[in-house]
């Protein structure tokens, strides 16, 4: 039984109910999960992901697993540092992980993740304390922690191509990265390189939102 589906350029990922992830799809820069890089007509098993998994969430060309004790994994294309494995300095247009790889960050040692997103070439994911991280994007190849939002809880992320939304806990919406087609929703603001509130939903409460790759949308409620 499905629980849920990523789909990416080329590629599919299913996420069952019992834990185990497959794959279908464009088998290039090894986003399938199985060593090979050939293309699969029908969904196969991720082998070292057969059990456990919580959550799935998928970029352009490569796919994050969360499993259920808070260890996050990631496969695919590493061009942009989206896996968040780092593995050195130079990213290139060749880098890539053929088998699920757990991410290992030092900013992440001791902390449960609970919720993972991706977009386009960058990821985000949220820790049991409320506290946001992100990578990719050619900025980071680790996680990084968003410091400027350490005085709430942050409750959902959602990502897009190159910046990410998030929600706290009290319904407030707070948009960062490079929003030249309006998806940051900060008015003419191009680009934030630290998160800021939307001004525009202040005196709403925001219940969920959506982001595409370069417009976003939200569900709110007067406060």
């Amino acid at each position: 039984v499905v629980d849920s589906v990523q789909v990416g350029e080329a590629h599919m990922t299913v996420l069952t109910v019992e834990g185990e992830v497959l794959t279908a799809g464009a088998g290039s820069y090894g986003r399938l999960g199985n060593f090979e890089t050939i293309d699969q007509l029908y969904l196969e098993p991720v082998e070292i992901l057969t059990t456990g998994v919580t959550q799935i969430a998928g970029g352009k060309s490569f796919t994050l697993a969360l499993t259920e004790e808070g260890v996050l994994y990631g496969w695919g294309r590493n061009h942009k540092g989206g896996l968040g494995t780092g593995y050195g300095m130079a990213v290139d247009m060749y880098a890539m992980e053929p088998v699920p790889s757990p991410i290992e960050a030092d900013e992440l040692l001791g902390r449960k993740v609970t919720k993972v997103a991706a977009g386009h070439s960058h990821a985000a994911c949220i820790t049991e304390s409320g506290e946001l991280f992100y990578w990719g994007m050619s900025l980071y190849l680790e996680p990084v922690r968003v410091n400027e939002l350490l005085h709430t809880t942050v409750v959902d992320v959602v990502c897009g191509q190159d910046y990410v939304l998030c929600l706290d806990k009290e319904g407030k919406l707070y948009s960062f990265g490079a929003g030249k087609h309006g998806a940051l929703g900060q008015g003419s603001v191009k680009h934030l390189n630290q998160a800021a509130v939307m001004e525009a939903l202040q005196d709403k409460k925001v219940t969920s939102m959506s982001a595409g790759w370069k417009h976003a949308a939200c569900l709110a409620q007067d406060v």
